[in-house]
């Protein structure tokens, strides 16, 4: 069909030129020179199953001559030249061909999509998100780049997928592939042994799998420092209380003008200790509250 046009589009051209002469203008033909060739371009995009745009044109050396109305289904004419000496009924019966072979071509790739849709091979890596909780973590994979849309990502126990295992939404690159990320929710001690499985046509039937690092040793170990420091804290509230009631003023003098209810003026010494002993505190408090975060995201 494509050769048949050519030479339909060639034969309109080839006519045309016969009746440039007369018509005082037309395309540029040296004695010296050899004439241009006649081009028929034609460019689709098909946006999904269901839509597509067709541009076409006809190209005499450099200069474009004709060129397609996809509104009205008709042939531009784009130089007064262009047209040749067709008659009506020729011309409508030309723009009907081209018409029909546009349309059938559109029709015939979506039909066969399938078979020219282009695959990418995912990228995916692991890591982990603020802890939901004390003991817990929560782990995300991530596969991003691939193509087409269609993925399956699991976290897996050995061979048993994990319950829990909630997915967010596709979101799109600019180059057309696609970003997935996928989390789970467990213990900080059962995080060991846990892996991501990823499942794409690209990959032709071997599954990407990605093994969570965790240590079982070192997720137990910093466990129990947890919860020891998590036990040492009444003790520390209570030294610290027990300090600061040790250092209360004296009770004040019989010999005072007020009387017994006036309190005597606190010495410079203790109102130097009460903001230290506060800083103090504060400080410890903060070094373990940022210890404790880094022992559960490991």
């Amino acid at each position: 069909m494509p050769l048949l046009l050519l030479l339909l589009f060639g034969g309109l051209v080839q006519r045309g030129a016969s009746t440039g002469a007369s018509q005082g203008a037309g395309p540029p033909h040296p004695a010296t020179e050899e004439p241009p060739s006649f081009r028929v371009l034609q460019t689709s995009s098909f946006a999904n199953y269901s839509w597509a745009y067709t541009q076409g044109g006809g190209w005499l050396g450099e200069l474009q001559t004709h060129g397609w109305d996809n509104v009205r289904d008709t042939i531009r004419f784009l130089w007064p030249w262009s047209r040749g000496n067709f008659s009506a009924v020729e011309l409508k019966n030309l723009q009907s061909l081209f018409a029909l072979y546009f349309h059938g071509f559109a029709i015939e790739v979506q039909a066969f999509a399938r078979y020219f849709q282009f695959e990418l091979r995912p990228e995916a890596w692991l890591s982990a998100d603020p802890s939901p909780g004390p003991g817990r973590l929560r782990l995300v994979c991530h596969v991003s780049g691939f193509h087409p849309k269609p993925v399956r990502v699991t976290w897996m126990r050995g061979e048993q997928e994990q319950r829990g295992t909630r997915r967010g939404d596709f979101l799109p690159h600019a180059d057309g592939t696609w970003y997935l990320r996928v989390t789970l929710d467990v213990a900080a001690r059962e995080a060991a042994g846990l892996s991501c499985r990823v499942k794409h046509s690209s990959l032709g039937g071997q599954d990407m799998v990605l093994h969570w690092g965790g240590n079982s040793a070192l997720l137990t170990l910093s466990g129990l420092a947890a919860v020891v420091t998590l036990l040492a804290l009444p003790v520390v509230h209570t030294c610290c209380k027990k300090r600061s009631s040790n250092r209360k003023a004296p009770a004040p003098s019989p010999d005072s003008p007020m009387g017994t209810n006036t309190p005597k003026p606190r010495t410079s010494g203790h109102q130097l200790y009460t903001p230290q002993e506060s800083w103090v505190k504060n400080r410890f408090l903060e070094k373990l509250k940022a210890s404790l975060n880094r022992l559960w995201r490991r």
